[in-house]
């Protein structure tokens, strides 16, 4: 029974989220976010940084996970950056 309850659970979870999206690709910190440090749902950790007007997130290296990508990044200038670094 506790097998069919979790096999059910995960099966529900699978769908709720689309085939082309995962965890990690739509998290990032909300951009009225104020705080130095931001935890990813995979449990990577981040801190902010960027220029004077610009918000970027780089991972904090002894947190990383598979999956967490390497920066998020928030308000940049010019859009020089990708949506996300790489993946471990």
């Amino acid at each position: 029974m506790f097998k069919s309850i979790l096999s059910a659970a995960a099966l529900a979870a699978f769908f709720a989220i689309p085939a082309t999206q995962t965890i990690a690709a739509v998290a990032k910190p909300p951009a009225t976010f104020q705080g130095q440090w931001w935890t990813h749902p995979l449990g990577c950790e981040y801190s902010r940084a960027g220029r004077p007007g610009e918000t970027m997130w780089f991972l904090i290296v002894n947190t990383r996970k598979k999956g967490c990508p390497a920066y998020i990044t928030g308000k940049t200038w010019g859009n020089i950056y990708r949506e996300e670094g790489s993946k471990m």
